[in-house]
């Protein structure tokens, strides 16, 4: 498998789950829908998931989730074991 077939990192968990950038795909380890925003566009509100990333960010940290509503959506610990993640500053 080459390097362009890897997952990409998701911008709010940063674990690596998204197949691409930007294509709203749904981050199934914190519920994220990736709309393009980055560590770049942190305070910016996301129009699909009406919060901004640094909240996102901040909400993921202390309850496992984007938002409080996602979380009973979001993959369980067990699933997640294994997965690949890599933190990265919140700016």
């Amino acid at each position: 498998m080459s390097l362009t077939d890897q997952p990409c990192q998701c911008p709010c968990c940063d674990y690596y789950t998204l197949t691409e950038r930007g294509a709203h795909e749904v981050c199934p380890v914190c519920y994220w829908e990736d709309d393009g925003h980055d560590l770049d566009r942190l305070d910016e509100v996301s129009a699909v998931c009406h919060i901004t990333l640094r909240q996102a960010r901040a909400n993921f940290a202390a309850f496992g989730a984007a938002d409080q509503a996602a979380i009973s959506l979001v993959a369980s610990r067990e699933e997640i074991l294994g997965l690949r993640r890599e933190l990265r500053a919140n700016v």
